[in-house]
């Protein structure tokens, strides 16, 4: 009995203490999601004990994974601070994504408005897996970034985040909880674990998979219901055993959610669909399909699931410096996106082929498509070059992390196996360099070639010099022949559009600009697109899927400097589409390639054997 009372009287103390706020030297954050007003959220932040006179209160510039600055202190209005007694203090806005209190000794609490991200028109629009949504009564979406800040030099600090949600709500996320009825406590350990767990509240449809060493939670919103957490349990089970096996029979962590976001196709969004990655999850933006499209959308995200679940080994367990130090306000950017991307993105096929879930033909066309895009892009352009400007100078050449970057990858395990005789690939020299680093420990970006060729052979080092660091471009011919595949290309003449993204507007039906990356492109400039456009008809010829691609040139649509090129496009103007005809010449070209790849039907002793090591026959 005695027992008994102590303990109600600890439970009393605590819930007393707790309902005062006490500020300890922890952020303790409170969300009512019943509250929702203007389409805002109220943020309020019992702010950590702090005893300089003045202290800056920052939200993100960028976040690790985006490759992109989306400055998300502009989301945030109404920003006001006090003191214990209830006492306004001085604010004074800096840049977008700080300000500066005064008289921070005294500094209690923090209040401030934030907006989503999802369907906001203001530049630069926010990439949806790593953005916001506040959709009253349906869905919340909390890539933490865009709701939650710091106190600069406090980052090490631990969270708190206490959630008031609507009945019959679930907070899916792999972060610690505490739940009841009405509400959810998260709690994490620094500022980077709150940024690297988003949470999905919504009406919960769920399923997990189990796993000796990991337990993995699906969560899915559909609008439509067109898909559920059910329908991905099976496939991403299929999937998560491979990897599993791939890695040498344990999976890399002991929890992971995968939070499937799929959105209503006539959604304005950022005009493109995908995923990001962080250490115990993965957010999912998809177009919502009806119920007779569902096969194809699981077999479509496999080769997603699988890149995005990769990223636990790299870069959140295998990162230079600049990553495991990253700076949310000034980041600087590592060289080595081949490996963080393009290791991941290689990875992400070639297990579901080593492992049987996808044959050779399917394998074959996923290179090809690398092969094919990786061509539309500045092959001359050295890939750590790339990597440490691509917020800035080479930004528009970003999306080659997914093309060249994966056949990096493929022609770097092929040498390594071919140097090593086959007794290792890229993967085996991959699980040293994370046994020796792992989730906190970096290297340093201008040792990492040295640390491959200290564990395989100076040539490694020579193709990682030369193809990685260098410009000159991959002989895919010749590392592909190694292991019995034969490449070949044939080159055609297109006009020289790079610097715009083409996305579809499922209302429309129609095939529309959705980002200029390159405003300097003469060819673009001439024609006067912008951004919005849609393509109606190119030349008199009405666009379709069919042709779609020979718009700018193609194998059987050759472009010449000089020949006429005219765009029927549908800009909208006062609420209401208005057609447009845009004229130009093609004032220039540049070669493009067009591959195939091929099985060789005999080939020597040494490639079946190199062959045989690469999909794990012997």
């Amino acid at each position: 009995m005695i027992r008994k009372i102590s303990l109600l009287l600890i439970i009393l103390v605590s819930t007393v203490a707790y309902s005062q706020s006490v500020q300890d030297n922890k952020y303790k954050y409170s969300v009512d999601l019943n509250n929702v007003s203007d389409d805002k959220l109220t943020i309020e932040l019992i702010t950590p004990k702090i005893s300089n006179p003045t202290a800056k209160f920052m939200m993100p510039a960028m976040v690790p994974g985006t490759y992109s600055v989306y400055n998300f202190g502009r989301f945030i209005s109404d920003l006001k601070a006090f003191d214990n007694s209830g006492s306004e203090l001085s604010v004074a806005k800096g840049d977008l994504n700080t300000w500066e209190i005064s008289n921070a000794e005294n500094l209690y609490k923090i209040t401030y408005k934030v907006r989503q991200t999802f369907g906001d028109k203001e530049e630069p629009k926010v990439f949806e897996p790593a953005g916001t949504d506040i959709d009253e009564g349906k869905v919340f979406v909390f890539n933490n970034q865009g709701f939650f800040g710091y106190i600069e030099g406090m980052v090490n600090n631990e969270y708190e985040l206490k959630f008031s949600k609507p009945q019959g709500f679930y907070g899916a996320t792999s972060l610690p909880a505490l739940r009841d009825d009405k509400e959810e406590i998260f709690s994490a350990a620094d500022y980077h674990e709150v940024i690297d767990n988003p949470i999905m509240f919504t009406v919960p449809d769920t399923a997990t998979i189990r796993f000796d060493e990991m337990n993995v939670l699906i969560s899915v919103y559909s609008p439509g219901k067109g898909l559920t957490a059910k329908d991905f349990q099976g496939p991403n089970k299929e999937l998560l055993d491979a990897i599993r096996k791939h890695l040498g029979g344990t999976l890399p962590a002991d929890r992971y959610t995968f939070l499937y976001y799929f959105a209503d196709m006539s959604a304005e969004g950022s005009g493109g669909f995908g995923a990001l990655e962080h250490n115990y999850s993965s957010f999912y933006y998809m177009p919502d399909v009806p119920a007779q499209a569902k096969p194809f959308m699981i077999k479509q995200m496999q080769s997603t699931n699988a890149h995005e679940f990769y990223h636990v080994v790299t870069p959140l367990n295998l990162h230079a410096e600049e990553i495991g130090n990253f700076d949310y306000n000034n980041p600087v950017m590592s060289k080595h996106l081949w490996l963080y991307e393009g290791t991941t993105e290689y990875f992400a096929d070639y297990i579901q082929l080593r492992e049987g879930l996808i044959n050779m033909e399917e394998y074959k066309e996923k290179i090809v498509e690398k092969l094919n895009g990786a061509m539309k892009h500045n092959d001359s352009l050295a890939f750590t070059e790339l990597s440490k400007g691509a917020l800035d100078e080479h930004k528009h050449e970003y999306l080659n992390v997914y093309q060249k970057g994966a056949l990096i990858g493929l022609c770097l395990d092929i040498i390594i196996r071919s140097e090593s005789g086959g007794q290792q690939g890229w993967q085996d020299v991959i699980n040293q360099l994370v046994k020796k680093y792992g989730k906190d420990r970096s290297f340093k970006d201008e040792e990492l070639f040295g640390e491959i060729e200290s564990l395989t052979s100076p040539k490694v080092r020579e193709y990682l010099d030369t193809y990685v660091a260098g410009s000159k471009r991959i002989p895919y011919k010749e590392y592909l022949s190694m292991i019995g595949l034969n490449v070949e290309s044939t080159p055609y003449q297109i006009a020289d559009v790079s610097g715009i993204q083409i996305g579809f507007n499922s209302t429309t039906f129609r095939l529309k600009i959705s980002k200029i990356t390159n405003p300097e492109n003469e060819l673009l400039k001439g024609l006067g697109l912008q951004e919005g456009d849609e393509l109606i008809s190119y030349n008199g010829m009405q666009i379709n899927y069919m042709n779609a691609s020979d718009i700018f040139g193609s194998p059987k649509n050759q472009m010449k400097t000089g020949d006429n090129l005219e765009l029927v496009v549908a800009r909208a103007s006062g609420g209401k589409d208005e057609r447009v005809t845009l004229k130009t010449k093609i004032n220039k070209t540049k070669t493009d390639y067009e591959f195939s790849l091929t099985e060789v039907k005999d080939p020597d002793a040494r490639a079946k054997a190199l062959r045989d090591s690469w999909l794990g026959k012997n």
